[in-house]
């Protein structure tokens, strides 16, 4: 649209300055040099109008022979210089007076040019007006596109970086779980040298078993005394896996243990802080990817737990020995929960950097984005500015 206003624009000023050339032909044969003539080689109104001026003088050269015929010939070329600097200077109302002369047939072919002179005129304010509404419509829609680019740049540039907190910190859980896979392994060791020697002390006990019956008495006082345990266990939502919940099993299967496994409950239950410290990272992203995704909640209730195990007494060393026996039992499936644990901090640790990639890969779009818009509205600004020209210039014309 732009392109065909700018065209006919073109063409309108062309046609001025020729109309303007002519005009100054006329002013030199009205000033009495009737040598002077229109050179115009153009095959449109204006060139064909030249032509028929230069036929007019080439036959009023060979027809004027008195003075009263040279006045009345140049009284009619100053009305035609007028009609012809009018029109120059941009009213394109002004019609020549047809007569049955040789400038009655000049002012004919005049009059057809200015008219279709005028409609082109008419043709390129419409176009410069349409364009004028077009140009605005598309400044309006490119600085919309422009504050959206820039707010999803930035959201991306906010989401990215939580992303990469939180592959730290289950990179941090990973460590944290091997650790308390070896610990788990080392309690199991220790729970087996235990098992062996309550063995031999069930040997010794066996053969002095006479000797000690006061003391069964008391062990077996002390024995019917129940070992009571309570957890308490509160469900936690789901977060980007179930970390928190192999290490809360981790640390209810320490608990299982005793005293023997105080040294793995100290280390599930750092694994279970280092999920809650992931759990909020978890949450600190929801937040974040509310605006790009929709509002997502991660609600996690933390799971307290507390065994106390009170031993009011001393059982026989056999049940001690089946007592080490479970402690042997729990210790290596503690084990197998911390290589559970590690295995799953890994995998999602893999997961939080693919996301983290793509992520980044979107952020880059996103700023391309906001740049291309930048430069789109840079674009549809000058073409405001091409189109405001191009309405001032074409208002200089008188069109009714």
């Amino acid at each position: 649209l732009i392109l065909a206003g700018a065209i006919g624009y073109f063409l309108a000023r062309t046609i001025a300055r020729n109309i303007v050339h002519v005009a100054d032909v006329a002013q030199q044969a009205a000033a009495g040099n009737l040598q002077a003539r229109a050179r115009l080689e153009s095959d449109d109104e204006v060139g064909h109008m030249a032509k028929a001026f230069n036929s007019m003088l080439d036959r009023i050269t060979s027809l004027v022979s008195t003075e009263e015929e040279r006045d009345t010939m140049q009284k009619r070329l100053v009305q035609f210089l007028v009609l012809v600097s009018d029109v120059g200077k941009g009213d394109l109302t002004k019609r020549g007076e047809v007569t049955a002369d040789m400038f009655g047939n000049l002012a004919d072919g005049f009059n057809l040019m200015i008219q279709r002179f005028a409609q082109l005129m008419k043709q390129v304010r419409e176009s410069a007006e349409r364009v004028n509404r077009s140009a605005g419509a598309l400044r309006e829609n490119a600085g919309q596109m422009a504050g959206t680019a820039k707010h999803q740049a930035d959201e991306s540039m906010k989401t990215l970086g939580a992303v990469e907190q939180l592959a730290a910190s289950m990179r941090q859980v990973a460590e944290t779980a091997e650790a308390s896979s070896e610990s788990a392994r080392q309690v199991l060791k220790a729970t087996e040298d235990g098992r062996v020697a309550v063995q031999e002390t069930v040997q010794d006990m066996q053969r002095i078993r006479s000797a000690v019956q006061r003391m069964s008495k008391q062990v077996k006082a002390l024995g019917d005394r129940s070992l009571e345990i309570s957890q308490i266990v509160s469900t936690i939502r789901d977060i980007a896996n179930q970390t928190n919940l192999l290490a809360l099993n981790a640390a209810i299967e320490a608990a299982g243990a005793g005293e023997a496994g105080a040294r793995f409950a100290v280390v599930a239950d750092q694994v279970r802080k280092l999920a809650e410290s992931s759990t909020q990272a978890t949450r600190e992203i929801a937040d974040l990817v509310k605006v790009i995704q929709g509002e997502t909640q991660h609600a996690v209730v933390a799971m307290e737990h507390e065994t106390q195990a009170v031993e009011a007494g001393s059982a026989s060393a056999l049940r001690t020995g089946d007592v080490f026996k479970e402690i042997s039992t729990i210790a290596e499936r503690s084990a197998e929960l911390a290589q559970s644990i590690a295995a799953a901090a890994v995998n999602q640790t893999a997961s939080t950097d693919q996301v983290g990639r793509s992520i980044k890969d979107f952020t880059g779009g996103a700023v391309a984005t906001q740049k291309a818009t930048d430069s789109a509205r840079a674009t549809v600004e000058d073409m405001v500015k091409l189109a405001e020209s191009l309405t001032a210039s074409v208002a200089q014309f008188k069109l009714a």
